[in-house]
């Protein structure tokens, strides 16, 4: 291919990646979204779970991912409350502490973890956790199986999948644990002291790296050899005091990737694009020949070092033919030796324990191959049709997948993602004892209250959309209280309502519908639902996270505003998010969703509920058919008949609309039945019920109104 051509091919490839995802505005805004995300899990875990910070690493905050790759998050949980030191100069009393402890036999990139006393500067010398060892010179030390003890991943179930150092019980996830270091070892010094051009990385983002500490993760270096140490260990659950133990058990591995996320953040749009098609040429290429052994975070060390070594100045659209090449070309000469080195850790090969001796000339002769032949295996990539479009673009033809669906469905993926979030907070109240559930809400607003004051925009900014969710789930316990006791509600309470309002467009609205109704205002109850009704419209999505239940689609009307409003825009506008009820709510919602709140009666209901189904133990239901469900209710108290017939018409075209069950459907089916029973149409109300659990037969509320029908039914007779 001359120079021409090569420039033509850029200009079509940079273009077709920009149409799939790959451009400017589309992975920022991936990037800036998954950062709320992570925030936001930190913010609402660090109540309930102690001092910890959930990272979300990987392509999908990097933003440099596309709809075909299907990506997973890497989740680091960070313990922060047992800070990890290099040498004594670094211990504080009063808190626990990890020490690193290496000898000369210890792994590249490894270390081991002793504990240290927290009253005094000194080893600690009793086992406290089942995780614990004694070795032969009486150093306690933290073996890289404690992610099997620790309570809060043992919650997942029992199927429990390893990639190096994560585990988890999602396929979408992998879950890794960790300390953090606030110093880099000398090996993690490499980055600044190695011989390199110096145009790159800057030295603003050099500064930030240098501050970014190191994590430790469990994972052994996989290249020791099967040597047991003599220890005493309480993980074997034995009393012997001298036991031998795998040493690979030990160690745990230095990880650098706070530092990798600021270098990923400071490439720029080419360099991305570079980087993206390659990760889908290794994908549909080099895969298929060794798995994922060869992975990407090899592609993204051949990309570190290429963008170092090279000059800023090639990094062009019409040169990314050629930016490619350069990558490949210091894949291939690792390949050719047997070593690749890590870009921020001395003395590494990544190649250590994943490659076959045989595999490296096999994938450097596919690479040498694909470069030689001019890319035109381009062509044949099914990934976002990367290939189809390309050839649509080479024979002048638009192509007929248009950008504007796939910057939609990346918006869609990610907002999904993230509005998932708000409604953890509510998941997170469903505890049974008052008490405690009043101080965890508490608790949770002053944490929220402190960052506010303190912290970055971005914490801000995820403080701003979680604080309508906690006062109105506050306000709703509050209320319930009030009601039970007989007491009005308090001018403090309808305070904590009106700041929950705007939550999201109708949630915490209908949860005030429903105290003014159960309360006994149905005038003002049936104000509030009127208003909420008028908020409907075309853009408006009920979005649904509940785990095993289908989300609907958003409208196309929803598609063309997304692309240009905010996070917090949407959410708060054209997001209808289903509505909970917790325990301590259930006197602020009418008896008959009380029973939703008790669907799990039988034990194959036990056997089909997973730990991600807490929120089977609230009330839950889609905000419209809620809507119009509260309205017939309303207009009944008021003798309002015409009203009330729309309303439960309305509450039947949400049945009949559903055809696809998303969201709650068994509980708009529920409700319909209940007011076809108020309606002395008992006929009807039976099949309300009997298709609701023709939906769902198990963990549904509709086998106790069945059960009292045929109570009814013979007390009658």
């Amino acid at each position: 291919m001359n120079k021409d051509g090569q420039r033509m091919m850029s200009m079509r490839l940079s273009r077709v990646l920009g149409d799939i995802g790959v451009n400017r505005y589309m992975m920022d805004r991936r990037r800036r979204k998954l950062l709320l995300l992570e925030t936001m899990n930190t913010l609402l875990n660090q109540p309930e779970h102690g001092n910890i910070i959930m990272y979300m690493f990987g392509s999908q905050t990097e933003g440099t991912t596309t709809l075909g790759m299907k990506s997973d998050i890497d989740l680091l949980v960070c313990y922060n409350d047992v800070p990890v030191i290099l040498d004594w100069s670094d211990w504080q009393q009063g808190r626990p502490h990890l020490l690193v402890v290496k000898t000369d036999e210890t792994p590249p990139q490894h270390c081991w973890l002793q504990r240290l006393r927290s009253d005094l500067p000194l080893p600690e010398t009793q086992v406290d956790s089942l995780s614990d060892v004694i070795d032969i010179e009486g150093r306690v030390l933290l073996t890289n199986t404690q992610i099997e003890f620790h309570e809060y991943l043992r919650s997942g179930g029992d199927d429990l999948v390893q990639h190096g150092p994560s585990k988890s019980w999602d396929e979408n996830i992998d879950f890794v644990t960790a300390y953090h270091c606030s110093r880099l070892p000398d090996e993690c010094q490499f980055l600044f002291h190695r011989p390199r051009p110096g145009h790159w990385p800057i030295p603003c983002t050099l500064a930030k790296v240098r501050h970014s500490g190191v994590f430790l993760v469990p994972q052994g270096y996989s290249d020791s050899p099967s040597r047991l140490s003599r220890c005493h260990s309480t993980a074997l659950h034995v009393t012997q005091d001298d036991l031998y133990y795998p040493q690979s058990r030990w160690e745990w591995r230095f990880s650098t990737s706070m530092m990798e996320r600021l270098l990923m953040f400071d490439m720029n749009i080419v360099q991305r694009k570079t980087y993206v098609f390659i990760k889908i040429l290794r994908k549909t290429f080099l895969k298929p020949i060794v798995g994922d052994r060869l992975s990407t975070f090899h592609i993204k060390t051949a990309m570190l070092f290429t963008i170092e070594t090279y000059p800023p100045n090639i990094w062009r659209e019409d040169n990314l033919i050629q930016c490619v090449i350069y990558c490949l070309t210091s894949l291939r000469r690792w390949l050719k030796i047997n070593y690749c080195p890590h870009y921020t850790i001395s003395g590494v090969n990544l190649f250590s324990g994943k490659l076959f001796r045989f595999e490296p000339p096999i994938l450097s002769n596919k690479i040498l191959k694909m470069i030689s032949e001019n890319f035109d295996c381009m062509f044949q990539i099914r990934m976002d049709d990367l290939g189809k479009r390309i050839s649509l673009l080479g024979r002048h033809v638009h192509s007929c997948m248009n950008r504007k669906v796939v910057h939609v469905e990346t918006n869609i993926q990610i907002s999904q993602m993230f509005m998932g979030g708000p409604q953890s907070i509510i998941e997170s109240q469903t505890v049974n004892d008052n008490t405690h559930s009043s101080c965890l809400i508490v608790n949770n607003l002053r944490v929220l209250h402190d960052t506010f004051v303190t912290k970055t925009p971005i914490e801000q900014e995820v403080i701003s959309l979680i604080k309508p969710f906690m006062y109105g789930t506050f306000a709703a316990l509050v209320a319930s209280k009030c009601i039970y006791l007989g007491q009005p509600i308090t001018e403090g309470t309808l305070t904590l309502y009106s700041i929950s309002l705007d939550s999201d467009l109708l949630s915490s609205r209908l949860k005030f519908a429903s105290m003014l109704y159960c309360s006994g205002q149905y005038e003002a109850a049936a104000d509030c639902l009127a208003y909420c009704e008028s908020l409907l419209g075309p853009a408006v999505w009920q979005f649904c996270s509940c785990y095993g239940r289908i989300k609907s689609k958003p409208s196309n009307a929803f598609h063309e505003i997304c692309l240009s409003s905010s996070t917090k825009d949407m959410l708060q506008r054209y997001t209808a998010m289903c509505v909970r009820f917790t325990h301590l709510e259930k006197c602020c919602i009418p008896e008959h969703l009380v029973y939703e709140m008790f669907r799990t009666i039988t034990d194959d209901d036990r056997q089909e509920r997973q730990p991600e189904h807490k929120w089977m133990d609230c009330a839950v239901i889609d905000c419209v058919p809620f809507l119009h469900y509260m309205q017939y209710l309303s207009y009944r108290q008021l003798n309002q008949h015409a009203l009330k017939h729309a309303a439960l018409q309305n509450l039947v075209e949400c049945v009949r609309a559903n055809s696809y069950s998303y969201g709650h459907l068994d509980t708009t089916c529920n409700v319909l039945g209940h007011c076809y029973e108020l309606e002395n149409r008992i006929d009807i109300a039976w099949r309300c019920y009997t298709t609701s659990l023709n939906i769902y037969p198990t963990n549904n509320a509709a086998n106790w109104y069945v059960a009292r029908l045929f109570c009814n039914a013979l007390i009658n007779r």
